[in-house]
């Protein structure tokens, strides 16, 4: 079980959040519970390595990818590098825990204890009080790792028909170094940036959806890897 800081300032937080549409919360979890996160992610073999394949999200085995030859790994990185430079593309590696707890898959009982902790009345009393909507009924998840070489591009997390009221991004990287990228990037109009949140570990970002955000390209320099629990706060039903 992962459990939330009793210690948390919900007034100010809410008063920040409808001031300038995210705010992030330091200290979110019990200590013990970042910590075991931390160690628990850190400690997975198997993850998708996603990127966007002509518009479409693709996956493949992180594992099958590391047993690529040299020129292999340059083609594809070449390929999503040429999409990027023109159009929308990402490039990390994930777990879709939703999926595999939400539809049943049988993975590991500590996925199922992500799905219920952000799933929990006690996260979702919460995110409804600082986002100020009570409409939010579930949440979905993932789990994310961005090695060097990884980023995410500018989007604005708007799919028709999902529902999304609100990201959240609970850290989970202990001592990362504002210098090594992975920054949370917010931009207003003509994308001006307008803030950038250090993943500073077990804080959680919430932020309203649509807005313009971005993760920057970890630098070959990184040492370590950016590890996060996310996904969104959505209304209706419980679905995919």
């Amino acid at each position: 079980m992962y459990y939330i800081s009793s210690d948390l300032y919900i007034d100010r937080l809410r008063e920040e959040y409808l001031r300038t549409s995210m705010v992030q919360v330091p200290n979110f979890l019990q200590a013990q519970s970042a910590s075991d996160l931390f160690s628990f992610l850190q400690g997975q073999k198997e993850w998708n390595l996603s990127f966007n394949k002509l518009g479409s999200h693709t996956d493949i085995s992180f594992s099958d990818y590391c047993g690529w030859n040299s020129e292999q790994k340059s083609t594809l990185k070449d390929i999503v590098w040429s999409q990027a430079g023109v159009e929308f593309q990402y490039f990390y590696k994930s777990i879709p825990i939703f999926d595999f707890c939400n539809h049943g898959y049988g993975q590991d009982e500590r996925f199922l204890a992500i799905f219920n902790l952000v799933n929990s009345q006690s996260f979702l009393s919460l995110m409804r009080s600082i986002v100020g909507d009570q409409s939010i009924s579930f949440a979905d998840v993932q789990a994310t790792c961005f090695d060097r070489g990884h980023f995410l591009k500018e989007h604005d997390d708007g799919v028709l028909g999902k529902n999304r009221v609100a990201a959240y991004v609970i850290n989970l990287t202990p001592g990362w170094d504002v210098d090594w990228g992975g920054i949370l990037h917010f931009y207003g109009k003509e994308n001006i940036a307008i803030k950038g949140l250090v993943p500073t570990f077990n804080a959680v970002n919430v932020f309203k959806v649509p807005q313009k955000h971005s993760v920057s390209y970890v630098t070959p320099f990184a040492r370590g890897s950016r590890y996060s629990i996310t996904g969104w706060l959505r209304r209706g039903q419980m679905t995919q």
